[in-house]
């Protein structure tokens, strides 16, 4: 059995840590040339890198929700404030502030890629200065930290496009720098992929790199490259392994409560690195008995993603006007729903594709009740209104005069995947807002891994091969399996959607496939072909968007007046100009769409062997 690798913040890499990642840490008692002499302190570094993988899913505006609303999943909720990013054209700029939870998180994905790019040189570069027991763990510590900057290399290259190369450990401040094209970028690190897939452990522990997860990075960049055999190969090594299974029986906490399903077990918190899991490929570990973070990082997916019901202005109303919902801690507690559901702020808006039309099948388990949630599933429970008819009543949008009966259906009225999104808060008191708490989040599981391998068969017009992992999935949903005349692309990304929602990058993946249309010159399902030349003006990533979304560039505004706008040129998102302008003597490319497009020069079409792409 696999021990769970416990998650402890490193003294070594984060003493000091400096905004800019063009910056080396000061040398101290704590630096690298005192602590990586050993497994033990190379471990320590990589414990770092593993740590940096959870703050995705943390805090008020988790970054993974700004990955989410760049799709056809979602739009941002948040309606009585002016800076969120609705209107992408307006917010989403070079020198704006794209790091906040009040506004967007686009910069942190720069920020902290970049960051666990750093800390994984730093181990990669210091590999032959320690002492191991054998060369086995040595490989296997250099395996996992090849797969950390790759990892954060490859959705650096999804979400900014050419990007400067730093692939070594850097001593002293860098302001060379130079983009480097995209694609020679995706070619190292599926290079170095194929050496950690070789390298790492079948036997790490939970909360580690596996040897699964190298292959499954592995079959994802070949599949961006276009190189659509070894992307099958990867995932084949992933999926015939032995090691793993998609989970089709009741397992774990909750697993004796018959009203629950094995879709509920697989995604409870203390599941995911379970003993008795065999799906989880990589998850975070973030419990709360060694949680040491700051009380408000800690996975908010509730107060993120959960509509605003609470009736804390009057927003949901009775149909005669009454105030309609409560938050406060109620007994009994079936109408308790701020312990039941969380306390939502509506952050999170999911579109009428996602909630409704994506779900085809009366049958889905993750689409049943108890794990999806309408707001018609609640009931009044103020209980001001004990004496009234409406208590105790299913929640209505309309009156019976047709009145509107909620003042925000953006905000407060919406639909949630309540089996993933529910996690308990040890934390809350009688009196507390239940919002979340710390909890283990997957990074890999084998359900995406046949997804990717069905998307490889798909590029490769082999659509009987993609029906079979396809279905794979549907099937443990207790979803009805599709014939190969049904599967296409779309039916692929519709599929992604109903399994990951809320669990992957969603632009990342709209832009993957965006890049391979215009890669393969293959039309889409409309008979629409694309080109790299032009990808920032014509693209999958944008007109998938407005084929399925019901927000962006329809006209629609909130309370405040701002409209959702969206443009084909968003399949990049901007660089960070003060890091641009940081790099005073190089020159790191801007996306076009953007100011300071205009000064771009032509990127690097090779790394250098100093693995920093400086000009030399």
């Amino acid at each position: 059995m696999k021990k769970i690798y416990l998650i402890l913040i490193s003294s070594i890499l984060l003493t000091g840590c400096k905004e800019s990642w063009l910056n080396p840490d000061p040398l101290s008692f704590y630096s690298p040339s005192n602590t990586l002499v050993d497994k033990e302190g190379m471990l320590s570094a990589l414990t770092s890198c593993d740590r940096l993988l959870r703050e995705e899913f943390v805090g008020q505006h988790c970054p993974l929700l700004t990955a989410m609303i760049f799709s056809e999943q979602c739009v941002l909720g948040t309606t009585d404030i002016s800076g969120p990013a609705q209107n992408m054209d307006e917010k989403i700029l070079p020198n704006a502030n794209n790091d906040w939870d009040q506004t967007n998180r686009v910069f942190w994905y720069w920020k902290n890629d970049l960051l666990g790019i750093r800390y994984a040189n730093t181990v990669i570069t210091r590999i032959d200065d320690a002492i191991y027991s054998s060369e086995d763990e040595k490989n296997n510590i250099l395996g996992m930290a090849l797969w950390h900057r790759a990892f954060r290399y490859y959705r650096l290259c999804m979400s900014f496009n050419d990007l400067p190369a730093v692939f070594t450990e850097i001593y002293s401040p860098v302001t060379n720098l130079y983009s480097v094209e995209r694609d020679v970028i995706l070619k190292r690190l599926k290079s170095d992929m194929e050496m950690a897939a070789r390298y790492v452990s079948d036997a790490n522990n939970r909360g580690q790199v596996s040897k699964g997860a190298c292959y499954h990075l592995l079959a994802k960049i070949c599949l961006t490259l276009g190189d659509f055999d070894d992307a099958i190969k990867a995932a084949d090594a992933v999926i015939n392994s032995g090691q793993y299974a998609l989970m089709q029986t009741r397992f774990g906490v909750d697993a004796a409560d018959a009203s629950k399903n094995v879709l509920w077990d697989l995604h409870r918190p203390l599941n995911k690195n379970h003993p008795d899991n065999k799906e989880v490929i990589l998850a975070t570990l973030d419990r709360y008995e060694y949680q040491i973070a700051k009380p408000s990082s800690v996975t908010l997916f509730m107060r993120n993603f959960v509509p605003f019901w609470a009736n804390t202005t009057n927003r949901i109303q009775t149909p005669d006007g009454q105030p309609g919902m409560s938050d406060r801690r109620l007994d009994p507690p079936e109408l308790d729903y701020n312990r039941i559901y969380g306390r939502g702020i509506g952050r999170c808006r999911l579109t009428w594709y996602s909630s409704n039309e994506v779900w085809n099948d009366t049958n889905d388990l993750r689409h049943a009740p108890g794990n999806w949630m309408r707001m018609e599933d609640l009931v009044y429970n103020n209980p001001d209104l004990q004496n009234t008819p409406y208590y105790h009543q299913p929640v209505r949008l309309w009156g019976d005069n047709n009145q509107l009966l909620c003042i925000d259906t953006l905000r407060n009225w919406g639909e949630w995947a309540h089996y993933k999104v529910y996690i308990e808060d040890p934390d809350a008191v009688s009196a507390a807002q239940y919002n979340g708490g710390p909890a283990d989040m997957y990074i890999i599981r084998l359900a995406e891994t046949y997804l990717l391998r069905a998307e490889a068969c798909l590029w490769k017009d082999d659509p009987a091969s993609a029906a079979k992992d396809i279905n794979a999935v549907r099937t443990r949903a207790g979803a009805a399996p599709l014939h190969a005349g049904e599967v296409t692309m779309e039916t692929l990304m519709d599929e992604r959607t109903r399994e990951l929602l809320y669990e992957e990058n969603r632009k990342v993946e709209l832009t993957r496939v965006a890049l391979l249309y215009a890669r393969t010159g293959k039309a889409d399902y409309k008979g629409r072909s694309y080109n790299l030349a032009n990808l920032s003006t014509d693209n999958y990533f944008y007109n998938r968007i407005m084929d399925r979304g019901n927000f962006y560039n329809k006209g629609v505004k909130i309370l405040n007046g701002a409209e959702y706008k969206i443009s084909p040129y968003h399949i990049w998102w901007p660089v960070p100009q003060n890091d641009i302008d940081g790099n005073s003597s190089g020159r790191i490319n801007q996306n076009e769409g953007y100011t300071g497009f205009e000064l771009n020069v032509k990127p690097l079409s090779e790394i250098p062997e100093s693995g920093i792409s400086t000009q030399e």
